[in-house]
Formats: structure tokens, sequence, C-alpha cells
């Protein structure tokens, strides 16, 4: 692991960026930021879009406190029902701007040999094709149709969505709609700060993105999210809404959590859990580009499904990190499907995935492992909460070496090869991807996660079912690496599991004679573990390219299960359209479901 950290974007390619910047992107949409100060251990937070990073002195940080951090968040009353909030026409775009986001920490070379790669697609033939298959939001632009415009402006959409009992709900850097599974529009592309207009609540005046949806179906409820990128005097944190009912389209319950000013917790990731609402988030003292860790928060859910003033319940990992070099990081907290709880008092599972370039080996550790926290919450007495084992994992499991991709922002090594257009995509490799799916069953619980991997020399998804016995630790269970050899690049996975056990898997693939495109595959339960035995799918494909000089991709989409059957999975991706080449990155979504046929509920 190198002790100093640069700011990958440019040690990747800075020429390239220097000759292509300047002329291809939109006005407005320049990196305003230069290369970080040395720094041990951490992400770098990139002030990539025209927003610099907080001025804030990194003077004014308060000391950060091992233990659980005990704190109560507004509630804000409630909205009025979401189909009876104005319809608001968003002008067409006419520059873009990057998102921030913070950059892949640097590795060394890697000569790891992936032993469980799987070369070649499925050939079982039970998935189905896609049953629902409609376009969700997009960027608009004066030449290019667009029914559900986001006014994010903004690359990439961070695109996300779940079925709840009757509709599906799809959320984009600061916008939602709701649809029903048929594809109709329910309510039209709504801006989320909408919901608490009229408050005095910070989130009524940002609009700041990385939003989560998911839905409750222990409660039948929905759950939308965004978090408040902190301007001058005002406090970093996240706001949460949750429906009085399961129509997408009523009232919400209105929550503002502050933080206060000195952290900006970005990149949050929510779960259900029965005592709880999980997130993580990663950590940047204010005025520092650098990552401090990473950190775990837990939200009260009994009071928030029942309109009352809600608690959190927050762990800063930055005591805990593994040395004063390197840090845990990038990771993402346990989502239940199923109506079947874990047994009570069960903790959520927190998870990460390393490898020696992040954290080294102790040996006989080769330095690939999954770490594995347990996130217990004590809310009648809060202080007396854990995380781990004194902030430390409690499982650490061995995982098949795999190489990071390098690829930062379309540059540097292993990016995503596009065709028509000689800017890459970027991948993300260096952290887990939405969701961390759980499940219970009779005799175990199963937990599901992946990230994105190099194959050979196209990138893959590496995915992993860990399971929980009635006693005795956890164990992975099966893992392997998706990565056909055909010259596709498959990555920004999201991988579930419904009723019966099979397993379904999302992801985008492009390559230099694919335009990006919407795929899934899947295994049936009792297949050969280890391997995407179904056919693949291919849900869609865009017909335009990425141009921007910053070749972002959406990563926060996800695949979710339907609670109404248990068994039909649907999934939420970012493409290209048509006519979007000379517009510089007009993103598109979609939307598509399917399942095995063969699942009972």
């Amino acid at each position: 692991m190198p002790t100093t950290l640069r700011h990958w974007r440019l040690a990747a390619g800075i020429a390239i960026v220097a000759a292509g910047i300047a002329t291809a992107l939109v006005a407005g949409a320049a990196s305003t930021q230069s290369a970080a100060p040395a720094a041990r251990g951490g992400l770098v937070r990139a002030g990539s879009s025209g927003t610099q990073v907080s001025a804030r002195t990194a003077g004014t940080t308060a000391a950060r406190a091992a233990g659980p951090v005990v704190g109560t968040g507004n509630f804000d009353g409630e909205s009025p029902a979401v189909s009876s909030l104005p319809v608001i026409h968003f002008p067409s775009v006419t520059t873009i701007t990057a998102r921030e986001n913070e950059t892949l920490r640097p590795q060394t070379t890697s000569t790891a040999k992936d032993p469980v790669v799987q070369k070649a697609k499925g050939g079982a033939g039970s998935l189905s094709p896609p049953i629902a298959n409609f376009d969700g939001m997009c960027l608009p632009f004066s030449t290019i149709p667009c029914d559900q415009p986001s006014n994010c402006s903004c690359l990439p959409p961070d695109t996300n969505g779940e079925a709840g009992a009757s509709q599906y709900v799809e959320m984009v850097n600061t916008t939602f709609t709701v649809y029903s599974k048929t594809g109709a529009v329910l309510r039209p592309s709504t801006e989320t700060n909408q919901l608490w207009a009229g408050t005095n609540s910070e989130c009524a005046t940002h609009n700041d993105g990385d939003p989560v949806v998911v839905y409750d179906q222990l409660a039948g409820r929905w759950l939308l999210s965004q978090f408040i990128n902190a301007a001058s005097g005002e406090q970093y944190g996240e706001c949460i809404a949750v429906s009085k009912t399961s129509d997408a389209t009523g009232a919400y319950y209105l929550y503002t959590f502050y933080f206060g000013p000195d952290v900006f917790y970005d990149y949050p990731h929510i779960g259900v859990w029965p005592d709880g609402y999980y997130m993580t988030a990663n950590a940047f003292p204010a005025g520092q580009l650098t990552s401090s860790g990473a950190a775990v928060f837990a939200f009260e859910r009994s009071q928030m499904l029942a309109g009352k003033p809600a608690r959190y319940i927050m762990v800063d990992e930055a005591p805990y990190n593994p040395t004063p070099e390197t840090q845990y990081i990038g990771q993402l907290p346990g989502d239940l499907d199923g109506a079947t709880k874990p047994p009570p008092g069960t903790p959520n599972i927190i998870a990460e995935v390393d490898d020696p370039s992040g954290i080294p080996p102790t040996p006989p550790d080769t330095g690939f492992d999954l770490r594995l926290w347990k996130f217990h919450v004590d809310w009648t007495n809060p202080s007396s909460s854990t995380f781990g084992v004194n902030g430390q994992p409690n499982s650490t499991l061995p995982v098949a070496p795999f190489v990071r991709p390098q690829c930062v922002y379309g540059y540097g090594p292993n990016c995503v090869p596009q065709q028509g257009a000689p800017q890459m995509l970027d991948v993300l490799g260096d952290r887990l991807m939405f969701r961390l799916s759980y499940r219970q069953f009779a005799d175990h619980g199963s937990l599901l996660v992946n990230h994105t991997v190099v194959g050979a020399p196209n990138t893959g998804v590496r995915w992993y079912e860990v399971r929980f016995p009635k006693t005795g630790p956890p164990a992975i269970y099966q893992q392997g690496t998706y990565a056909p050899s055909d010259n596709v690049w498959r990555w920004m996975g999201s991988v579930a599991m419904d009723n019966d056990g099979n397993i379904g898997l999302g992801y985008s693939a492009s390559g230099p004679s694919t335009l990006a495109s919407v795929r899934y595959t899947g295994r049936a339960a009792g297949d050969p573990l280890g391997q995407m035995t179904q056919a693949e799918r291919n849900a869609f494909t865009g017909d335009g390219t990425q141009t921007e000089a910053e070749g972002r991709w959406g990563d926060y989409s996800d695949l979710t299960v339907d609670p109404a059957d248990d068994c039909t999975f649907w999934y939420a991706q970012e493409y290209l359209g048509a006519g979007d080449l000379p517009l510089l990155g007009a993103w598109r979504t979609r939307i598509v479901s399917f399942k095995f046929p063969g699942c009972r509920k």
C-alpha cells in the first residue's frame, strides 16, 4: 500500500485529460480541482463539478470520537400527498455538471490470478426474457424527447429504484418518479426537495442527490433519501422521507438528520432491517480532500413509521482504521429481502471487500478478504450499541484473488470501451456495488454482494454468497467472476436472491463493438456453485455513446425483488440514447423485470 495518495484522475492520464477537458467538456463542467495534497490512506474527494469542496478549514474539525454517537433528527412534519404537489416543467438542459465523487485508492500493479473466473456464458434457458421493459427518467435536451426528465443537469444519474406492493419508484439525482408495474406513469418526475417545501429544513433548500429509494416490505412503506452537501454556515446531513402508506404518491413523514458542520458523509447507501434503517457513508472532514474512513448509521425505524421524533446512532470508523496509513472504506449495509425476518436481535451486517493494495495482509492472510461487521443497536440504551469487535470486523473471510480495475472517470487502465467513441467509461472498481442483499431461510441466512474486477482483459462481476448458519460463524458458500471471453466488458452489477434461492445478476455491458446495454443473467438454486448458469439476456441496448470528457457512469443501480410475489427481479440502469452523441452525455435510464418461472412465494 503506498503511503501517499495521489489524485488518481491526474495520475491515470494527465496528458489525455489536459488535452481533452479544455475542448470537450460542456460549459460549466470543467474540473476545478487541482491534485490533492499528499495524504495517507483513504479516498480523494473530487471537486470535479463546478461546485468547490467546502472551504471550511481543517482546523474546525471536531475530534473524532470512538464508540456510538447518539443524536435526534428533526421531525419536519408531514408532506402533502405527492399526487397533489405541483408538476414542474423542467427546462431543457444546456450544460452538464459532473457530480462530485471520491476517486479510487491508488494501487500497485497486481499479478493476482482469478481462480473463479467464468469465461463462458451459461446455457440454461429457464430465466425469463424481460417482463416489464420501459424507459425511466432521463436528462432532457431540446433535440431529444424525454418523457420523465430530471432537472439535475448532472452526470452520472446515480440511478436506482425498487418495486413495492403495486408500484415501482425510481430515483435519480434530484428527482423521483412513480410508475405502475407495467410502466404507466402514476406521478411524473418530481424534485425530491419538493417533499420538504414550506419547512425550515435544509432539505427544502438543498436538492443535492446521491439518492436512495427502498421499500420496507415488513411495514409496506417507502423510504426516499438524499444527502445535504452543506454550504457555509449550514450542517451536513441526510434527508429521509417515509411514506404514511404503501402508496408512493401519498404523504410522507419528513426527517432531517443533521450531522454537524465538520464532516461530510458522502456516498450514502441505505438498507432495511427490522430494528432500523441502516446507512453507510464515506467520511470527509470539512476542508480536507482526503477521506478519514467510513461511518455507519442506524435510524430509529419504529418512530419514523409512526411519524414521531426519531434518533440516530452513528459510529465513526476513523478511530478503528487498521493502520495509520489505511482505512476501512467503501462499505454497504445489509438490506433485507423477503418477509421472513432474521432471528430476533440479529444485528445488521456491514460489509466491505479488500485486496492487498488497500489493507496490507498479515500472513498467512493473502489480503483478499470480505470483512463483516455486526452493528448491534440498542434503542433502549443507545450508548450500549456496538459495532464489530471494538470497531474491528467480527469476521474476515478470505476470498479468491482478484485484480481491481484502476480506471477513474474513464482514464487509466481497465476502463470500459464503447462502440463509436474514443471516450472510455468509468468503473469504480474499489468498492462494493449496491445492494448488500440479505435473505433469511429456515436453517441459514444468505448475504449476496458484488464488485467489478479485471477479467482477461475485459472487466467482469465478482459476486459472493455468504451463509450464516443457525450456529457457528459465517462462511463463503460460493463465489464467482462472471466475465465471458467475448470482448464485452461487464461492470457495476447488482445481485439478489428470490424466495426459492435462485440468484439474479444485473449489470451494464459495453465493448469496442458494443454500445452500452442493460443485461442480466442468473443461476437456479441447486446449479453448480460459483456459476451463472442461465443464458445471458440483453434487456436493452442503447444507441448512443458517452462523449463527455469525464466518462462517468452511474453506480447506484440496483436489483431488487418484488414483494408481491417474492420472485420477480426488478433492475434499473443507465444507458445512452440515439442523438445523444453531440450532446456529450445525455443519459437515459431503463427499468426491466424478469423471473425464474418455477419460483413460488
